[in-house]
């Protein structure tokens, strides 16, 4: 009972206002969610790919396949396998802490729910991870602050790439560029949101990916507006994979970099790979 009441507490706060025929329909659809998904631990030796050296393996959500995503040992364990970088996601608590979580409600990942960016960092630390691979491995498991990701990240010299949630916090993203020029790492900034693709690229030269699902022409073109602006696309919609990856190499041929997420099929891997793509985030293949 009081995990179908954590659920619907879930609901209320995420599917508010959807009505209750599409409130039912999205409550069946994050139950599936919420289930862990079995990886399969593969790599990327004997394929046709091995040998290339710019292929940049990046761990999605840390090393997810055997920890808990978004904490503090699934970035320990990324960089043990060495990645060569590593993806976070991030919101703002309501103090101004900077946090690591997949999804603005902490249900799926916690034992207790609640809205990330309404709550006090103090709040969210009284909430421990219940969910996520190996997680008997990790008890009393906490929120991960952004400045830890990046001490990790630094540790084990790994890229951070940093997915920044919505655009709720775009007056505060000077303190992203702050936190990050305290360590001796590279970061992606990487967004849906292309407003905050705009704003980052005012406070900072870094690398930049706007995240799409299929790659659309409008998308190229935004992408070409911004100053060392990417597309990281969805490796796993055919739509991008059709016509030997057309819409791939569009990107190409306009003289954008391309990265794509979250691919753990080595078909699809060498398939994109070949398509001209060197930033392969992945959940579960290795080196």
């Amino acid at each position: 009972m009081g995990k179908v009441k954590k659920l619907l507490g879930a609901a209320a706060l995420v599917g508010a206002g959807m009505g209750i025929e599409a409130g039912i329909k999205w409550l069946e659809w994050y139950k599936d969610y919420c289930k862990l998904v079995p990886y399969k631990i593969d790599s990327i030796k004997n394929t046709q790919i091995e040998d290339k050296e710019d292929i940049k393996l990046i761990a999605h959500r840390g090393y997810r396949a055997v920890a808990p995503e978004n904490t503090l040992p699934a970035y320990e364990e990324a960089g043990k396998a060495g990645f060569w970088g590593a993806e976070c996601d991030i919101y703002r608590t309501i103090d101004g802490v900077w946090v690591l979580h997949h999804d603005p409600v902490t249900y799926r990942m916690m034992d207790k729910s609640g809205y990330i960016e309404l709550m006090t960092y103090d709040q969210l630390m009284k909430y421990n991870y219940s969910n996520g691979h190996n997680i008997d491995k990790y008890p009393n498991l906490k929120v991960c602050k952004l400045e830890e990701f990046f001490e990790a990240c630094e540790k084990y010299s790994m890229t951070a790439v940093v997915e920044i949630k919505y655009n709720h916090t775009i007056m505060h993203f000077d303190e992203l560029v702050e936190i990050a020029s305290r360590y001796n790492i590279d970061v992606q900034y990487i967004a849906f949101s292309f407003a905050d693709i705009v704003k980052m690229r005012k406070l900072c030269d870094n690398d930049l990916f706007y995240l799409v699902y299929d790659i659309k022409d409008k998308q190229i073109e935004r992408a070409l507006s911004v100053e060392n602006c990417g597309i990281s696309y969805d490796g796993n919609d055919e739509r991008n994979l059709e016509n030997d990856c057309a819409r791939i190499r569009k990107c190409h041929e306009a003289g954008l970099v391309t990265a794509t997420w979250a691919v753990d099929d080595l078909d699809k891997i060498e398939k994109i790979a070949n398509a001209g793509t060197k930033y392969i985030t992945t959940n579960s293949v290795l080196y």
